[in-house]
């Protein structure tokens, strides 16, 4: 099932008995995610081989039996519903789209996915007592989410709800849960839990090119990603569209006077073979502003995606190893704007003048390993609810 999936997508989540990041005030009558909280803060259970995770406390609705029954009240739900979403423009008459059906209650939920960031579009009816369907106004909550996060009907808590799941970034396996309960008559309010983890890095794999820089590059890898993951926290403008990516990111390794202007122009030349011939019109052959990270010939198992960079942030950089210079290239694996969890570290020999593909030395893939829950944090009403840009 796709709700399963997108639950806690590639990650372990310990749960342990910690104390609460700081949230805003506390109500009388706790919303579902303070009280959500203080299960995680308080819960000594850890469930076994540290892959706990709110699936304790939260549970989410399956779709009923397919095919429906024609002439059934479940399909007639089905029908006005796809009729709204393709009323929307969110459907077309030939893709599918699923149903949730909330045991217990009248709500039912039916979804589509579409588009290169999966994102998706949903609406909801109730079912009353004599078989009429109703259509319902969205939840509080309903963000129309995309990628790392998805949206189903369930219960936390044993309370129903909507519940939009999943993870603060594509990159950090932090858990975010945003509720919008049932209150019988209608939606409640809104409110998000996000359960915020404490990692440890490790090298996952490494490629060498029979290079002797490999040993020395290896030494620096994990030093390499904290570094990157550390300037990927700083705040900073939001990415630009795709065809404005001119800006060379601001990353760097270490100081300038350590690989001088030799450095600079290595850095300089790279970009240039990277973003191909400005003239041609098309892109070049490292693709989207990325080079290509270097593994000798085997692929990943989830080749061209585990193996190559995301676009989003990539950076190069001068690096000094025993004297001599190098270029460094870093960023999180993925495709195009779609990043993943590790970061990958590749060492090239630094170009000359004309050179028109870097020569790689060594490949490094750097996982981030979660060791536990660092604490939770809460907000309420329309605070949960994402800022779009301009807000």
């Amino acid at each position: 099932m796709r709700w399963i999936m997108r639950w806690t997508p590639g990650v372990a989540i310990v749960v342990l008995a910690v104390a609460p990041l700081a949230t805003a005030a506390t109500t009388a009558h706790p919303s579902l995610c303070r009280r959500l909280a203080a299960r995680v803060a308080h819960s000594p259970k850890v469930m076994r081989k540290s892959s706990a995770s709110l699936q304790h406390w939260v549970s989410l609705a399956r779709a009923p039996d397919w095919p429906l029954e024609r002439g059934s009240a479940q399909a007639a739900v089905y029908t006005l519903l796809r009729h709204a979403l393709t009323a929307q423009g969110l459907l077309t008459p030939r893709q599918p789209a699923e149903m949730n059906h909330l045991a217990g209650t009248p709500l039912y939920m039916v979804s589509a996915v579409a588009g290169t960031a999966d994102c998706q579009s949903a609406v909801f009816a109730e079912l009353d007592a004599q078989g009429t369907a109703r259509q319902l106004p969205q939840p509080q909550g309903y963000t129309a989410p995309c990628w790392n996060v998805y949206g189903a009907l369930g219960r936390v808590l044993g309370r129903p709800a909507y519940i939009e799941s999943g993870t603060v970034s594509m990159t950090d396996g932090d858990l975010l849960a945003r509720v919008t309960p049932w209150a019988g008559a209608g939606w409640g309010r809104v409110c998000q839990l996000t359960v915020h983890l404490r990692y440890r890095l490790a090298l996952a794999r490494q490629f060498c090119g029979g290079s002797g820089a490999c040993g020395a590059a290896r030494a620096i890898a994990l030093d390499v990603a904290r570094a990157y993951r550390s300037y990927r926290h700083l705040p900073r403008p939001p990415q630009r569209p795709l065809g404005l990516l001119n800006d060379v990111p601001a990353f760097s390794y270490q100081p300038a006077t350590v690989t001088g202007t030799a450095g600079s122009a290595a850095v300089t030349r790279a970009w240039h073979i990277v973003r191909g011939p400005r003239h041609s019109g098309a892109l070049s052959l490292y693709s989207v502003y990325t080079s290509v990270f270097p593994t000798f010939g085997p692929k990943l198992l989830n080749g061209g995606w585990d193996d190559s960079f995301s676009y989003v942030d990539f950076a190069m950089f001068p690096v000094q190893l025993a004297g001599h210079l190098y270029l460094g290239a870093v960023g999180y694996n993925g495709i195009g704007w779609r990043e993943g969890g590790n970061t990958l570290f590749a060492l090239y020999e630094p170009p000359r003048s004309r050179q028109r593909r870097l020569v790689p030395l060594a490949g490094f893939e750097v996982a981030s390993i979660v060791v536990g829950v660092q604490g939770t944090s809460v907000v309420d009403g329309a605070a949960a609810l994402p800022q779009r840009p301009g807000m």
